[in-house]
């Protein structure tokens, strides 16, 4: 697995597996340009954020209105997306993303690196997290589509605030990852009919 290479040793990690009925090369593609907008999604995002709006608020600052997410694929957080880095690929099998941050801060904390700083990188008080999407065909036909977040930390200090902080959204993260395996999956059956 590609992810081995970036976080062979890690904090916390979370996977799951889902068949797809589609091709090995379907799947893949769906994972890349499926739009990962979900109305439970959102909620759980507009949640997320609503303690910095309620500070604006009362600091009196202008709120501005909510923004209705744009299309939110894996490619557009990869090529325009603040923070993460397309770590390494192998077309139509499997690639990896990168992220470097404070996750627990309001505002996300982020430290851009490049795939090239991202192993080295050990500065204090962050946390590496590294995406990983893998399609194998399956033995029955279609493909075992594959998801598996790797997080680890740089200190003892970051790993105190990141293991609050994961015990908090753990449950949100598995129910989004949930939610947009669902998404491609049936993006990728959808595509493979005739």
């Amino acid at each position: 697995m590609l992810i081995d290479r970036y976080l062979p040793k890690f904090d916390v990690t979370q996977v799951v597996e889902r068949y797809v009925d589609a091709p090995p090369d379907k799947t893949f593609a769906a994972i890349r340009d499926t739009d990962l907008r979900d109305p439970l999604i959102n909620v759980l995002f507009a949640i997320r954020e609503l303690p910095r709006r309620i500070g604006r608020w009362w600091r009196r600052e202008k709120v501005p209105p909510a923004a209705k997410p744009a299309k939110i694929t894996f490619r557009t957080m990869t090529d325009s997306g603040p923070g993460w880095t397309v770590l390494a690929e192998e077309p139509g099998v499997e690639f990896v993303v990168g992220s470097v941050g404070r996750f627990w801060k309001k505002d996300y904390g982020g430290r851009p690196v490049t795939a090239l700083e991202f192993t080295p990188f050990h500065e204090p008080g962050y946390a590496k997290l590294a995406l990983g999407f893998a399609v194998r065909p399956s033995p029955t036909g279609g493909a075992i589509l594959r998801y598996e977040a790797r997080t680890v930390t740089t200190d003892a200090g970051a790993r105190r605030a990141f293991r609050w902080y994961w015990r908090l959204i753990q449950p949100g993260v598995a129910l989004v990852m949930g939610r947009a395996l669902k998404r491609i999956q049936a993006e990728a059956e959808r595509s493979a009919k005739p």
